[in-house]
C-alpha cells in the first residue's frame, strides 16, 4: 500500500512540473509570434490574443519540434474569438504541432494560396508537417467568387501522420476541394508509379456544409491526384458530417489506395461518395440520406478493381434515375485508360448494404462513361452479396440493372420488396414480416460466410477484424449528428 501511495505522489509530482516547466508565450502580431518561435519548447503554447486580424501569414515553424507527448501549441485566447480575413492564413511545417481555436471569416483575398497549409515555403523549397494536428477551427464564407478564377483549398494536407478533427467547414464558392490530400512526390517520380510516400492522415468529427460550384472541382473532399492516384494513402476518415454540398457529383473523391471511409453521415447533398481512383479502400458503415428537394443526391459509385464497400445505409435519395446516381452504382473501365480516366471495377465486393425509399434502380452494374470516346471494358468477378432494397421509387424499381452485359459477377442471398418478379439472385420478403421476426434474425440466411472473411482478410492490411454483427447488421449509433462534430464553440442546430 505505501509503494502504490509513493508511487502516486511521484506522478502527481512529475505532472506538476511538467506543467509548470510549460510556457505560454502570448502575441497579437507576426513579430511578436516570430519572436516566440525561437524561444518555444516541446510543450510550450504560443496564445495569439482576441481580436478581428486581416491579411495575416502566419507560418507556423518553431526553431524546435514538439514531441508526442508534449507538442506545441498555437491557438486562440478564447477559441473563435481570434478572426482573421484578407489575405490571412496559417502555414504549418514541422512535427507534434498543434493549432486550435481559430476562426477564418469574411472577405478572402488568398488566390491561389490555401487557407491552412500542412506546409512552409523557406529558401524557394516546402518544408512539410508531420504528426500535426488541426483542431476546433472554422473557415466560415471565407471564400472567393467563382468568377474570380481562383483555385485554392480551405485544407491542404501533406506530409505524414496528421490530423484534422472538429472543425467546422463552410461556404466554399470558388474552385478547389475544401480539403485536399496531396502527395509527395519524390525528384523523378514517374506519374501513376508507387512511389509516393504514404500519408496515414486522420479525418474526424468535422462538419462539412454548404458548398457550391458550377463545373468539376467543388468537392468537399479529394483524396490524392489522378497522378499520385497508385499511392498507398493508409488515411482514416470517419465520423465527419457533410450536407448541403451541390451541384457537383462528388463530395468525396478518393484518387489513392488503401484508404478507410467509415461512420460518415451525408444529408441533402447533390453528390455522392466516389472512389474514383485508387484500389484497396474500404466503404463501410457510412449513412446517406437524399431530401435535398433538388432530385440529385447519390450514393455510392466504385470505379476501379479491388475495392470493397458494405454494411452502408443510404435512404431517400433522388438522383437515381441518372446514370451515375443510382444508391449503388459499379462502373465499367476504358480501353487505355489515362490515369484520370476510368479503369474498370474488378473484384469489387458490394454486401450487406442497405438501401431505402430511394429512386431506383438501387444497383446499377457495369455502368459506363463514353465521354471520352473510348471502348469500354465490364468489370469482372464483382461479389454482389447479402444487399436489401426496401421501396424503390422511380419509373424503375427493380433492384438491379445490368448496363453492359459482358460483366462477369456472382449475385445471391440479395433481398428486394418491390420492382419485378423473378429477378435472380434476389429474393422477395415482405418488410413487415421481417420487422416482426427481427430483421437481423430473419436476414441471417443470406450470409456469406466466404463473404465475411473475404472482407476480414482485405481489411487485414489494415490490422482491423470485424465481428459478423459488424460486417452485416447496420448500427443506428453509427450515424453522426451535427451535434457531434464540428467547434466547441459553435452550437450547431
Amino acid at each position: 500500500m505505501k509503494k502504490n501511495m509513493r508511487f502516486g505522489v511521484l506522478v502527481i509530482l512529475s505532472t506538476f512540473f511538467l506543467h509548470v516547466n510549460a510556457a505560454n508565450f502570448f502575441v497579437a502580431n507576426t513579430e511578436e509570434f516570430n519572436a516566440a518561435l525561437q524561444k518555444v519548447n516541446a510543450g510550450d503554447c504560443i496564445i495569439w490574443k482576441n481580436g478581428n486580424y486581416t491579411d495575416l501569414k502566419i507560418n507556423f515553424l518553431p526553431n524546435k519540434n514538439g514531441t508526442i507527448d508534449k507538442p506545441i501549441v498555437l491557438k486562440a485566447e478564447t477559441p473563435g474569438r481570434v478572426a482573421f480575413s484578407g489575405s490571412s492564413q496559417i502555414c504549418i511545417s514541422g512535427d507534434y504541432l498543434q493549432v486550435q481555436g481559430f476562426r477564418f471569416e469574411g472577405i478572402c483575398t488568398l488566390g491561389s494560396e490555401h487557407v491552412i497549409d500542412f506546409r512552409v515555403k523557406t529558401t524557394g523549397k516546402f518544408s512539410e508537417a508531420n504528426h500535426c494536428r488541426i483542431t476546433d477551427c472554422a473557415i466560415v464564407n471565407y471564400t472567393m467568387s467563382e468568377a474570380s478564377g481562383a483555385n485554392n483549398y480551405y485544407i491542404n494536407l501533406v506530409g505524414t501522420y496528421n490530423e484534422v478533427d472538429h472543425c467546422y467547414f463552410s461556404g466554399k464558392l470558388n474552385k478547389g476541394p475544401t480539403l485536399v490530400v496531396e502527395y509527395q512526390q519524390p525528384k523523378g517520380y514517374v506519374p501513376g508509379s508507387d512511389g509516393a510516400p504514404s500519408t496515414h492522415h486522420h479525418i474526424h468529427h468535422n462538419y462539412f456544409g454548404y458548398r457550391t460550384f458550377s463545373s468539376n472541382g467543388g468537392e468537399q473532399m479529394r483524396i490524392g491526384t489522378s497522378t499520385t492516384s497508385f499511392s498507398h494513402g493508409f488515411n482514416i476518415i470517419e465520423y465527419n458530417y457533410f450536407e448541403q454540398e451541390r451541384i457537383e457529383a462528388e463530395i468525396i473523391s478518393n484518387k489513392s489506395w488503401n484508404n478507410i471511409y467509415r461512420f460518415n453521415t451525408f444529408v441533402a447533398n447533390d453528390g455522392g461518395m466516389v472512389i474514383r481512383h485508387g484500389q484497396q479502400c474500404f466503404v463501410y458503415g457510412n449513412y446517406m440520406k437524399g431530401s435535398s428537394g433538388r432530385t440529385e443526391s447519390a450514393g455510392l459509385r466504385i470505379i476501379n478493381p479491388n475495392n470493397t464497400c458494405f454494411n452502408n445505409y443510404v435512404e431517400n435519395l433522388e438522383g437515381g434515375d441518372k446514370s451515375l446516381k443510382a444508391p449503388i452504382t459499379i462502373m465499367s473501365g476504358l480501353v487505355g485508360s489515362e490515369l484520370n480516366e476510368y479503369y474498370p471495377a474488378d473484384n469489387a465486393i458490394i454486401a450487406y448494404n442497405t438501401v431505402v425509399n430511394s429512386v431506383g434502380p438501387a444497383i446499377r452494374l457495369g455502368m459506363g462513361n463514353s465521354a471520352k470516346g473510348k471502348p469500354m471494358i465490364a468489370p469482372k468477378n464483382v461479389i454482389l452479396v447479402g444487399n436489401k432494397i426496401i421501396n424503390s421509387i422511380g419509373k424503375n424499381t427493380d433492384p438491379i440493372e445490368l448496363s453492359d452485359p459482358n460483366t462477369t459477377y456472382t449475385l445471391k442471398n440479395n433481398f428486394y420488396n418491390n420492382g419485378s418478379t423473378n429477378i435472380t439472385g434476389f429474393s422477395l420478403f415482405n418488410t413487415k414480416e421481417i420487422i416482426q421476426k427481427n430483421e437481423f434474425k430473419y436476414l441471417q440466411k443470406s450470409i456469406d460466410q466466404s463473404v465475411v472473411d473475404s472482407i476480414n482478410q482485405r481489411l487485414s492490411v489494415h490490422h482491423i477484424q470485424l465481428t459478423l454483427a459488424e460486417i452485416t447488421q447496420f448500427n443506428p449509433q453509427w450515424i453522426v449528428t451535427k451535434q457531434q462534430v464540428g467547434v466547441s464553440w459553435m452550437k450547431m442546430n
